[in-house]
């Protein structure tokens, strides 16, 4: 029903007012509302979960909204650094599925609008969307996802991050956040109180900047700008929300390691930090390897009560995304058209060189010279400068890949309640358009710097993609009492097309649509405390037009991805406990691989190109459990753990994958203990997480420490302050993190990060 979960404006701004603003009297007021808010969520079929206040406070505000649900069961997050910074570094995994570099297999929603993709080209997650303080809480759907969630990456389950109303009183916000690696971050944020006797708002605006915390000086860092404005207003039986999100970051990455180059140095990434003049190691310059990304997310929502029983909603929505990822080969190329004549856009790389002389004529490696240069790999006498004269003149390339996107759409969804049912019928329709391109620029000077020159000599491919996304889904929940059955069914279709801007024609096409897709699931309430459910869902994840961007694709012999997903659990909840225990067995087919071209060089190929098949190898069989609990002693400590166990198995051979061999980057276990106490104005808190092995990386433990005070003023102009204390990492941990899927190479997890917050209302 669309009104029987529903809060008046009021209410709801009322309840966004204590959501995750630890300040002065309010902290009290605060925690003991959000202990009412299990990690264990909603009534639900499958296993789903929300965090709550205590794991906000276990990270500093600077960090990623992605970190906050690390502790919830059967989930991992890894990012380059403590804060969040780098997005080439950051993966997701959950009961055997991932976000990462190379995959896109859980969704993700704003306020349950799509957010377009997590990928690294042209996809953007929820930290380029939310602050954490305009976050409410995070709603995480394990295995499955709420049959109205707007996602083609669904395949293993959703997280919809939800921001927080507008406060019911006019106040202003300010934050200051300071911490190691050069971390700072200002954060303001006005709350208008009532406006027109219907209207609440806030906006808001924070600018962080961090160094990279491998190496010092020219090492690279992170700088983003961020905006959020949103309102509510109440117009009797119609509400109206709005919110706008914008954000500006530029990022320089983090670079993946082997076993062996960490065992030897586990400080170091093997990026530089000193310019040397030698292209060959100015390749792993840190600064030149750089992700820009910009985003705009702006939605209108409309909720109308027909009736008591009845009511509908609808959320037209846009989405701009402009961004370039940066590298810098160390040397130039040639480029030829299919006649084999020179040509500065499209063709192929006839040749490449290191070196010229000082007319800029290409010059090759002396005759016999066999000296190689052995960081970060073999160069080769072609990139050794022992093997020209020293009058050569060492040159490079600045590589841009470049990204744009525009998304329009609109969900829509109508409840009634008649009877035993509740019936929900909705859509989610999109149209996206995707531009990429890949220029080189000519390096002024490699003997002095990376600075380019902004005319490229080649533009490699441009492309565009145009996607049509529609779902259609229907779902209704019997309620017999103790007893309650929901049986749902839902339909994509899917059409995807690819525009070579330089043939000036559609070179691909392809039709993404989806069966019909079942979910089913039985809730029986034991007693006021005790539940168990069990749930069937089918998940679907689209064909995405990156597949169209590999020219040897063979469109028609592509099918989506598909899983199969079944959940049993119990849920006990009573004054101090709260417990959830979920076994799950997922079937995942039709597992689409992208297969690189061969060759026969060490490194980075910066040259790949359009080169490259994508199929489809089979698939991924995983079972396993997640449990979570938290038990409060009294009104002052508490204590969560979590639990997981995966076992997750490759179906069917592919090169790099054998089946029944395990998945590359899947963990099998994870453990997760926090406690958190607090007396009056103080809080102190302490959470540890233990990570299996992965591959080649060992197992893991990070510990993380809080502590703040907080407290209210009497005063004309502050009303309250709060100082957190937030400590990543306590005992210094030296680990690999996340992995590039591959199974050899991952990335380094940050070591013992400490930040400090004031923040001051009034």
């Amino acid at each position: 029903m669309s009104n029987s979960h529903k809060k008046s404006l009021i209410a709801l701004a009322i309840s966004s007012t204590f959501a995750f603003n630890v300040l002065a009297e309010e902290v009290k007021t605060q925690e003991s509302t959000m202990e009412e808010v299990s990690v264990v969520a909603k009534k639900s079929s499958h296993a789903n979960h929300e965090i709550d206040v205590k794991m906000v406070q276990q990270q500093s505000s600077i960090t990623s909204v992605l970190a906050l649900m690390d502790n919830l069961p059967g989930i991992s997050i890894n990012e380059g650094d403590a804060f969040g910074g780098d997005d080439w570094s950051t993966s997701i995994t959950m009961r055997g599925f991932s976000i990462d570099g190379n995959q896109q297999q859980l969704g993700m929603t704003i306020d349950g609008i799509p957010n377009g993709g997590s990928n690294y080209g042209g996809g953007a997650k929820a930290n380029r969307y939310l602050d954490s303080e305009n976050m409410e809480t995070i709603q995480v759907s394990q295995g499955t996802s709420d049959i109205s969630s707007a996602s083609l990456d669904a395949l293993g389950g959703t997280f919809n991050f939800v921001s927080a109303m507008p406060a019911f009183e006019k106040t202003t916000k300010f934050a200051l956040t300071k911490g190691d690696h050069d971390a700072t971050r200002y954060f303001v944020r006005h709350d208008t109180g009532l406006l027109f006797d219907n209207t609440y708002a806030y906006a808001s605006y924070s600018s962080t900047s961090t160094s990279r915390w491998v190496g010092e000086g020219s090492n690279g860092g992170m700088a983003r700008e961020h905006a959020e404005f949103k309102f509510v207003t109440e117009l009797g039986q119609l509400n109206i929300t709005g919110r706008l999100s914008y954000d500006d970051a530029d990022e320089d990455n983090y670079n993946s390691v082997s076993k062996t180059q960490f065992d030897q140095s586990p400080g170091w990434d093997q990026l530089t930090w000193n310019w040397t003049g030698v292209p060959h190691f100015d390749q792993m310059f840190a600064e030149g390897w750089s992700t820009l990304r910009e985003n705009t997310l702006g939605y209108l929502k409309f909720e109308y009560d027909i009736s008591s029983t009845m009511g509908f909603q609808i959320s037209p929505y846009m989405h701009n995304n402009t961004g370039r990822g940066d590298w810098i080969p160390p040397y130039l190329v040639s480029a030829v058209n299919a006649q084999g004549e020179p040509t500065t856009e499209g063709g192929s790389i006839d040749s490449q060189y290191g070196f010229t002389d000082q007319l800029g004529n290409p010059l090759a490696p002396s005759a016999g010279c066999t000296d190689n240069l052995a960081y970060p790999w073999d160069s080769g006498p072609e990139l050794a400068p022992s093997c020209y004269d020293r009058s050569a003149v060492p040159v490079m390339s600045y590589r841009h890949t470049h990204y744009k996107k525009s998304r329009l759409g609109m969900t829509a969804n109508f409840d009634w309640s008649i009877g035993i049912n509740d019936i929900s019928l909705g859509l989610w329709t999109e149209t996206t358009d995707r531009d990429e391109s890949r220029d080189w620029h000519k390096v002024i000077d490699a003997r002095v710097y990376h600075h380019f020159d902004e005319t490229p000599y080649w533009t490699q491919y441009s492309n565009s993609f145009q996607t049509d996304t529609l779902k259609l889904y229907a779902q209704d929940t019997l309620d017999f009492g103790d007893l309650t059955v929901n049986l749902g069914m839902q339909k994509y279709f899917v059409d995807v097309e690819k525009y070579d801007n330089f043939a000036k024609g559609v070179t691909g096409e392809v039709n993404s649509d989806s069966e019909v897709l079942l979910s089913t699931g039985v809730i029986y309430s034991v007693n006021d405390t005790t539940e168990v459910f069990a749930g069937y869902s089918e998940n679907f994840s689209a064909i995405k037009d990156g597949v169209l961007e590999r020219d040897s694709s063979t469109l028609n012999e592509i099918e989506p991805e598909t899983a199969e997903n079944i959940d049993v659990g119990v849920r006990y909840n009573n004054e101090n406990i709260d417990f959830s225990a979920t076994y799950y067995s997922i079937s995942f087919d039709n597992r689409i691989t992208f297969i690189s071209p061969g060759s026969d060089t060490s490194g980075i190929d910066y040259s790949i190109g359009t080169n490259g098949t994508y199929l489809n190898v089979g698939g991924i069989d995983s079972t396993g459990f997640e449990i979570s609990a938290s038990y409060r002693f009294n009104e002052n400590w508490d204590i969560y753990s979590s639990y997981t166990n995966n076992d997750s198995t490759y179906v069917g051979n592919a090169p790099g994958f054998e089946s029944g061999s395990k998945v590359i980057d899947s963990v099998d276990d994870m453990f997760v203990l926090s406690t958190n106490y607090t007396l009056e104005s103080f809080r102190l808190g302490l959470s540890a997480k233990y990570t299996g092995e992965r591959g080649d990386a060992d197992s893991y433990t990070v510990v993380d420490f809080n502590a703040g005070y907080g407290a209210s003023i009497d005063s004309n102009v502050l009303k309250s302050f709060d100082l957190a204390f937030v400590v990543n990492n306590l005992t210094d941990e030296s680990f690999l993190s996340t992995g590039t899927g591959n199974g050899t190479a991952f990335f380094i997890g940050a070591p013992r990060t400490a930040s400090m917050t004031l923040t001051v209302s009034f």
